[in-house]
This record gives structure tokens, C-alpha cells and sequence, in this order.
């Protein structure tokens, strides 16, 4: 079995997403002149099910990018060939504001404009 239908099976529908057309936005972040196509993108919606995408992909020993909103502009969230894309905007929450020492406690999905907007 491959790791995208291993992955596939213990994951909830919708989580894991093959296919060129509905893999190319996570080709590349905001920088778009270099693109690698990941075998899968998985979507997790929550710590567990990072958890269980770690450990198959650690068994099949295929690596990881992880990727937060994509609005990065310096390649960071770039896809390696043959690996699997976790991304990470689902966890979009902002947990806590300490604007008195300059603090935000964010889910890696979060967005930089729903801080700004959190602080308001």
C-alpha cells in the first residue's frame, strides 16, 4: 500500500487531497517561481490527527514539509520531491493576547491580519 492510501485510510475523508489540480496552490508559498509537486497535502484538523500523520510517514520514512498560512516569501513552505505536505491553516485559532508584553499565542494557521485584528 502507498503512503497516500495508508495515509488515506486512517485519516477522515477531505484530509488528505492528491491530485495535480488540488495539489498546485501548495506546489510553492508566495514565492511562485519554483514549484515541486508534493505526493499528497494533508489537511489536519486537529493535534491527534498530526499525530497519526507523523507516525505513517515516519514508517514510511517520507518526508515532511510543514506548511502554516502560505503566505510566505522565501521558499520555507516549499514541498520536497516525494513528500507530504502538512498543512497546518486549519489550526487557525488565536489562543491568547498579553498586549502589555508584546505577546501572541497562535495556532500555526493563523494569518497575520487576524492578530492585528485580535489586538484592535
Amino acid at each position: 500500500m502507498s503512503i497516500v492510501q495508508e495515509l488515506s485510510r486512517a485519516l477522515p475523508k477531505g484530509i488528505v487531497i492528491t491530485g495535480e489540480e488540488n495539489t498546485r496552490p501548495f506546489e510553492c508559498d508566495g514565492l511562485s517561481v519554483y514549484r515541486q509537486k508534493p505526493l499528497a497535502v494533508a489537511l489536519p484538523e486537529n493535534i491527534e490527527q498530526i499525530k497519526q500523520i507523523l507516525k505513517i510517514c515516519k514508517a514510511n520514512n517520507t518526508p515532511v514539509v510543514t506548511r502554516g498560512a502560505g503566505t510566505g516569501l522565501a521558499g520555507g513552505a516549499m514541498p520536497l520531491e516525494k513528500s507530504i505536505v502538512l498543512g497546518l491553516s486549519k489550526l487557525n485559532k488565536v489562543k491568547s493576547i498579553d498586549a502589555e508584553n508584546q505577546l501572541a499565542v497562535v495556532e500555526p494557521g493563523v494569518r497575520n491580519i487576524a492578530i492585528s485584528e485580535a489586538v484592535a
